[in-house]
């Protein structure tokens, strides 16, 4: 299944992920060993399908099944790396937090220390009770986020159905759920988990302003992550895009997303392609920490201007 939406502008078309840009890893969704045979067959629908210019194929995993496609397009194709996941190697707690600080260690045991004092304890919503656990994991997001910025996709109600009906299957194939840590009848946080062969990722995770006041709230996710991933056998937790301060303390692995641009010749591909080169370029310069900071700020008021 190669999941795809046609977008026009200005008579322009262009192949996308459906998807494309909230979701975190977009790839074909092939049978395991039949890789090889769904991306030529791949090849061949997108040589059949018309009006379009350029495939884009956004926030791709370096193991993804589109990488075949890729490879075995004759036309023009370009790559660039679009954005990066970190990731930890899923190890007993103790173990896990030596890549702390001193302080942040201290930090981290003195939160599962007050949970356990206040009685909090974390568990996966029922089958009968995920989507009311869906419901109020929507509300924490909206709350905390709705005034620092939000995703306006993720205020509509076709958002907030498809979350809902994504936790009921999601629980139903043993794929993930909602994961709550309750005191009493108090739901303190919030957890979307994903349960894959390879990792355990947290879709969005959320935190009352109780939870937020009184707890490290990123301790207690990262130690339930790990627990799930070692119960189950799975080698790694994925803390999935952005490479933010809660998540680079723990030392992980940078696994990047990358965004495959093919085309049906060089006329559309070279500018279309040559402006998210230079766009990807600019971002990775701006994180580096060899950039003077002068540069950055420039840039961010640039950004403000024009959406570079």
């Amino acid at each position: 299944l190669m999941p795809l939406m046609l977008e026009r502008k200005l008579g322009f078309g262009r192949l996308l992920f459906i998807g494309t840009p909230i979701t975190d890893h977009l790839d074909v969704l092939a049978r395991e060993s039949w890789e090889d045979r769904v991306a030529e067959a791949g090849i061949r629908a997108l040589g059949q399908i018309g009006s379009w210019r350029v495939a884009d194929l956004q926030e791709v995993r370096p193991e993804a099944v589109a990488w075949g496609i890729f490879r075995g397009w004759n036309r023009p194709r370009i790559y660039t790396r679009q954005s990066s996941c970190p990731t930890v190697i899923a190890k007993p707690w103790e173990e896990l937090i030596k890549s702390l600080s001193r302080n942040e260690r201290r930090i981290a045991r003195q939160t599962l220390r007050r949970a356990k004092e206040d009685g909090v304890c974390c568990a996966l919503a029922s089958q009968g009770g995920t989507e009311q656990a869906a419901r109020t994991w929507l509300a924490l997001h909206r709350g905390y986020w709705r005034e620092r910025g939000i995703n306006p996709e993720h205020l509509t109600s076709r958002f907030g159905s498809h979350m809902v009906a994504a936790a009921t299957r999601l629980w139903a194939t043993e794929s993930g759920g909602i994961y709550e840590f309750l005191r009493g009848e108090e739901v303190v946080a919030s957890d979307f988990v994903l349960v894959g062969r390879q990792y355990v990722g947290s879709y969005l995770a959320n935190a009352n302003e109780y939870g937020r006041r009184r707890f490290q709230i990123h301790s207690l996710f990262m130690r339930n992550w790990i627990n799930v991933a070692l119960e189950r056998g799975i080698p790694e937790v994925n803390m999935l895009r952005g490479e933010f301060r809660q998540k680079l303390r723990w030392d992980p692995r940078i696994v990047p997303n990358h965004r495959i641009i093919l085309g049906r010749g060089w006329v559309s591909l070279i500018p279309y392609g040559g402006y998210h080169l230079l766009r990807s370029r600019v971002a990775r310069y701006i994180k580096s920490e060899r950039t003077p900071q002068w540069v950055k700020n420039a840039i961010a008021r640039l950004k403000m201007l024009l959406p570079i």
